[in-house]
């Protein structure tokens, strides 16, 4: 399981970076403009070495992420108690076994979420996405859905527009934030950071970026309890100001679960 690093980057503020990290940079500064923007003067094989260099740098520090979902009272306490698992069919069934057991879905409507999903899907499947950029920059667009239906898009993807088994699970738990720190080591491979981080150290120097900047991504490998900081839950101040969701077209609705949204005192 992966555990809390302890020197955090935060990818706000480059002045502030860590000096490898600015140093590695400063040194690739010519060819990552140049790949930037091209006709490119530098080699490919002279740009893989930069990035390889530039991630051997990044994979000693961890980011701050936020994870939007939807959570019982009995899933937040889990995840404060036992970090975060990766998801599969079994997990799957184990959440949908333990809403019948309290009493929040009845039988048959769980035995049909356990054969409708996507949770073997292998592009879900050992899985959990994170932004690294306050969630209310993604919008109402990029974060609605997964707040409106408990499950995970593995699940309600097959059944939010069903009349009875999306009603259901558009009942069950709270809408969540789960801020946690994530070690770099922890994301998948190709998830393209050191492209951000490029970016961003450019902008910094007064270039003209017309590429994303903020970062997405998933983590392949559990978290420990001690990398998660705190889970957010509606209608918390923070919730609110983190998701931007006092101005949405289409409100969120959930039972307050307040005993959940006090922060951990952790780094």
């Amino acid at each position: 399981m992966t555990t809390i690093m302890t020197e955090l980057l935060d990818l706000n503020r480059p002045d502030g970076w860590p000096s490898d990290l600015r140093e590695c940079l400063d040194r690739y500064h010519d060819l990552f403009l140049d790949w930037e923007f091209g006709p490119s003067k530098f080699t490919a094989v002279e740009y893989d070495l930069a990035v390889y260099g530039l991630e051997a740098v990044l994979r000693q520090y961890a980011l701050v992420g936020w994870h939007c979902t939807r959570l019982t009272e009995a899933e937040i306490a889990t995840i404060r108690s036992n970090g975060m698992q990766m998801p599969d069919v079994a997990m799957l069934h184990r959440r949908v076994d333990a809403v019948v057991e309290a009493g929040l879905l009845p039988r048959d409507l769980a035995e049909r979420l356990k054969t409708k999903h996507q949770a073997d899907d292998p592009w879900r499947a050992g899985r959990v996405w994170f932004c690294f950029f306050p969630p209310r920059l993604a919008g109402e667009s990029g974060i609605g859905r997964f707040f409106r239906c408990w499950g995970g898009e593995a699940l309600y993807n097959s059944h939010e527009d069903d009349p009875r088994s999306g009603a259901a699970i558009s009942t069950i738990g709270v809408p969540c934030i789960v801020e946690a720190v994530v070690p770099i080591t922890s994301l998948g491979p190709h998830g393209g950071l050191y492209a951000k981080v490029v970016r961003r150290y450019l902008l910094s120097h007064g270039h003209r970026i017309v590429e994303p900047i903020d970062h997405e991504d998933r983590i392949i490998h559990p978290l420990a309890p001690t990398n998660i900081r705190k889970v957010i839950c509606f209608p918390s101040p923070q919730f609110i100001a983190l998701t931007g969701c006092a101005g949405w077209e289409r409100p969120i609705v959930g039972s307050p679960a307040t005993s959940a949204d006090t922060a951990i005192a952790r780094p």
